[in-house]
């Protein structure tokens, strides 16, 4: 949070400029440390009574910043310190005991400004202790200290003889407040008010002395401290490099973004490579650009490569020349060895590669990858028997297939392109259309907003492939914990679930989970596909919660999870949603509470007609039958509106009953009578969903 200051403090406000000079940091390491660098100065600001505003934090490679607006001194505070009970401070005649003076010895109050206050059941003294307002830049060497200490990154070092450990080696360190340097010292290394340039470019250290001349003086010395500058002269000046030839940039963000850290002095520069490499697929050639040499792909109107791409140097503009030169040398030779490992690799068909995936262990206790694809042919199997029996064959030679590219040279080179791969490789070898796409779809999605598979082939190779991975992990113990999860089972059953909505199949998440673990001989079959289950349940609240839906309208459906299809669930959930907002659902709600609050949870004896003795029975008992009838008809054809609509007419009857008749009869018969009358009421209802969940 920041605080906000009128224009009174205007002139008690002074700017703070804080900057770790270091050696170059990952660029992946800088968004977070960014995040964490101004959460962390929020938070000592905040405890050391600092009032602040307009936080600014601003890193590159070699550097990381943070600016602020802080008033001159700390917030004056009053704070309440408990002592022991007042029999305990005072004797029987209201003298103070030496607790009583010890306590006021120790907080620095004379004993006459005790004050007695009540906590809980007991009267206690209590210090009122005035905490005053110091200078803010006498206050902040510490703070500062422990601001850059309070830095963490995933992997950090130790240098020269020091026992600091931090990502990379310091520097210098710069710190201005209110134009006087803050004087402390981290590892030997003083604070002062100097800085330095760019590496190459301006080396030298030089002196800021006006914390509002801070950026310019690094851009004149080739550094823009700014991130969100240096990205916005990567995409403009990339763009007008791109139409130059007449193409457009494939803006990748994580590209973006990485390279925006890479680099103190953004000057993209255009190359180009023979057009003879755009024989080979387009994700090859954009992956080798992004993942080895961070380069980014170029495209024409009709989303085509071309033979271009932009490196963003480090230097001036002067030096684009021999930067372009040497870019195009390196690109070239990457480009020639994902040419020779595609080639080679087709001169092995996929179908000779299934008997190979022995020779790769998937997982030590889990078999080969001959194994593992042997269990997604299964599960797909049974599913398209299931679902699309017409496409069998396809969906089982994709299947076979699916894990094939796994052990090919380019996938062994550049993982991240596993089944896009292996789809022009069966394009290449003939087959179908449909066995293609299947391929490169087995994967996704990759995450909870990720596209979906868009064929019945693909959708349900990459339901087996998901399917089995979460049955086979935690058959073996190694099911997620916590934040761990390790084997992303959370993400694949969120594809799973996903799936199931979107194709609308007719499958039950019990009987998924019961082919999967088909191939297994467990003890504990039962409680694992129970445990199977409370995962999938998790995962569908975590993602309808995702779409909008509240918890407790989630809960109310979810415990139809194990066997009801998920596309009836989610239509079930989102007909209940839009049902709230029908006239009288309130009324609804209550008159189920009620029948909830006395329906018993022990079995009972079927109704009888017989044993009715008010009018108001009969009538509930009639209103049922009719009802139950419209809801198993409404529920049957999975018009979930309608069988609401119908239970809505049963608030009356519940209502009159509750009104008119005593449950709780002294006659056993016609209590028990009237409890199966509200147990059957409870049964119904519950049919579409646990009500009771709704708050």
């Amino acid at each position: 949070m920041e605080n906000n200051r009128d224009d009174k403090t205007q002139n008690n406000v002074a700017k703070l400029l804080l900057e770790l000079g270091v050696e170059e940091i990952p660029a992946r390491f800088l968004p977070d440390a960014l995040v964490a660098l101004k959460n962390n100065a929020e938070k000592l600001f905040t405890e050391n009574r600092l009032i602040f505003s307009n936080i600014k934090t601003h890193a590159t490679p070699r550097r990381i910043t943070l600016i602020a607006d802080l008033e001159k001194h700390q917030k004056v505070e009053e704070k309440e310190i408990w002592g022991p009970p007042v029999n305990v401070a005072f004797d029987d005649f209201g003298n103070p005991t030496k607790a009583a003076e010890a306590f006021a010895k120790t907080h620095g109050i004379t004993l006459d400004s005790l004050q007695k206050k009540e906590k809980g059941k007991g009267l206690y003294i209590v210090a009122i202790v005035k905490e005053e307002a110091n200078k803010t830049k006498d206050v902040l060497p510490q703070i500062l200290s422990r601001l850059i200490l309070s830095l963490n990154f995933p992997k950090n070092m130790r240098w020269g003889d020091g026992d600091l450990k931090f990502v990379r080696p310091i520097h210098w360190i710069l710190a201005i407040y209110d134009q006087d340097k803050i004087a402390f010292e981290i590892e030997g290394i003083r604070s002062d008010s100097m800085t330095r340039g760019h590496r190459f470019l301006s080396p030298a250290s030089f002196e800021i002395k006006d914390i509002k001349s801070y950026t310019n003086l690094l851009r004149n010395n080739f550094v823009i401290v700014n991130q969100e500058e240096r990205k916005k002269i990567i995409i403009e000046e990339s763009n007008k490099l791109a139409q130059s030839v007449n193409a457009s940039v494939i803006i990748d963000e994580d590209l973006l973004e990485h390279v925006t850290f890479l680099v103190e002095y953004p000057v993209p520069v255009l190359g180009s490579f023979p057009s003879e490499y755009l024989s080979l697929p387009p994700e090859l050639l954009i992956n080798v650009m992004k993942g080895h040499q961070k380069y980014f792909a170029l495209e024409d109107a009709n989303k085509r490569l071309v033979n271009y791409f932009i490196i963003v140097s480090n230097t001036k503009l002067a030096n684009s020349d021999t930067v372009r030169k040497g870019a195009e040398r390196v690109i070239k030779a990457r480009f020639e060895d994902a040419r020779f490992y595609f080639e080679e690799d087709t001169k092995i068909p996929l179908e000779s590669r299934i008997e190979d995936l022995k020779k790769v262990i998937y997982h030590d206790k889990l078999g080969s990858l001959y194994s593992k694809t042997q269990r997604i042919v299964s599960i797909a199997e049974f599913v398209a028997n299931k679902c699309c029996p017409s496409k069998i064959e396809n969906i089982v030679k994709a299947a076979n297939l699916s894990k094939t590219d796994l052990i090919t040279g380019v996938v062994r080179e550049f993982p991240e392109l596993q089944g896009i791969i292996g789809s022009y490789y069966a394009a290449k070898e003939g087959y179908n259309d449909s066995i293609c796409k299947a391929l490169r779809e087995q994967y996704l999605p990759a995450h909870a907003s990720d596209i979906l598979p868009v064929t019945d082939t693909g959708s349900i190779v990459s339901l087996s492939d998901k399917l089995d991975n979460i049955a086979s992990f935690f058959m073996i113990g190694l099911s997620p914990t916590g934040s761990e999860d390790p084997f992303a089972l959370r993400r694949q059953a969120h594809g799973v679930i996903l799936i199931l909505v979107a194709k609308k199949y007719d499958l039950t998440l019990k009987e998924l989970i019961e082919v999967s673990l088909k191939p297994y001989d467990i003890s504990d079959k039962e409680e694992l596909i129970s445990s199977l289950i409370k995962f999938f349940e998790q995962r569908f609240d975590y993602l309808m919660q995702l779409e909008g839906y509240p918890s407790d309208y989630v809960s109310s459906v979810i415990h139809f999870l194990s066997n009801t299809p998920l596309y009836k669930i989610k239509n079930r959930l989102q007909t209940i949603y839009e049902f709230k907002n029908e006239p009288n659902f309130e009324s609804l709600i209550l008159s189920i509470k009620r029948v909830n609050n006395i329906a018993p949870k022990f079995d009972v004896p079927k109704v009888t007609k017989e044993l009715f003795v008010n009018p108001e029975e009969e009538a509930l008992y009639n209103a049922l039958l009719t009802t139950k009838d419209q809801v198993t008809s409404s529920l049957a054809k999975n018009d979930y509106l309608s069988a609401l609509k119908a239970i809505k007419n049963l608030t009356e009857p519940i209502n009159s009953f509750f009104d008119k008749v005593l449950v709780m009869d002294k006659n056993e018969e016609i209590k028990n009578n009237r409890l199966a009358l509200i147990k059957d009421v409870q049964t119904l209802i519950q049919s579409i969903a646990d009500f009771s969940k709704l708050t």
